[in-house]
């Protein structure tokens, strides 16, 4: 009976895509929409996960050679395009929270290869201001879904905090970024016993340059974590 009446209630009601409206056999993106995505594939940085044209000696990229990053390892779902700027866009500005679950699926195979059970799972936090006007953080939704849905990983939306309103980030380079994010997190004292020696898994949306990620490895390897890595859904290449 369940599965006949949601036949009918398809047949009905049929989905649509939840980018641009169109109609679809099943949740999610249509089929034009996802082929608008670039997923990211081998070869790539073993540390910070930029696609690379070709394998390198010890798989890392000039950069991450020249200035080695605080982060042992960070993966990206797919490059960042006009299709998926679009779809973060409306994630974290458009209540767009409908597509959690579709980003959550799309990242679960990089948090499985990551994650370990006694991971503490931290999603990039917002400044008070903003969470007050945008109603909620895009990163926590995914991060709670990622880790509700996966044996491994603990949420931990209370460790890390964001104490200074930075300005966007939009414009600047890697340099003015990186200064613009300078002391921009800090730990809650009640939560470093927890912290301490845990390794870290990081959530957020976008990388462009890898300033905000960073920071927050470095605030969380000064308060005395383990290991820190990150999954997010996409990256500039």
């Amino acid at each position: 009976m369940s599965r006949f009446l949601t036949t009918m209630a398809n047949a009905i009601l049929p989905h649509q895509c939840l980018q641009c409206r169109q109609f679809t056999d099943g949740r999610g993106l249509c089929g034009t929409c996802w082929q608008g995505l670039v997923p990211i594939s081998e070869p790539l940085c073993s540390v910070c996960g930029r696609p690379l044209p070709h394998p390198l000696p010890e798989g890392k990229c000039g950069q991450c050679w020249l200035v080695p990053p605080p982060v042992d390892q960070v993966r990206a779902w797919c490059l960042y395009n006009d299709m998926s700027r679009a779809l973060i866009l409306k994630f974290k500005h458009g209540d767009g929270l409908m597509l959690t679950p579709v980003f959550a699926s799309a990242l679960s195979r990089l948090y499985s290869t990551l994650a370990t059970p006694d991971s503490l799972v931290i999603p990039i936090p917002l400044y008070r201001w903003r969470y007050v006007f945008r109603r909620y953080n895009q990163a926590a939704e995914l991060a709670r879904r990622l880790a509700c849905t996966h044996q491994d990983g603990i949420y931990a939306p209370d460790i890390l905090h964001r104490k200074k309103a930075t300005s966007s980030q939009a414009g600047l380079n890697r340099l003015q970024r990186r200064r613009n994010l300078a002391g921009a997190f800090a730990i809650d004292p009640s939560a470093r016993p927890r912290l301490q020696n845990k390794p870290i898994m990081l959530v957020d949306d976008v990388m462009t340059t890898g300033a905000t990620l960073f920071e927050a490895a470095r605030t969380l390897r000064h308060a005395g974590s383990g290991a820190v890595t990150a999954v997010i859904i996409a990256r500039v290449g």
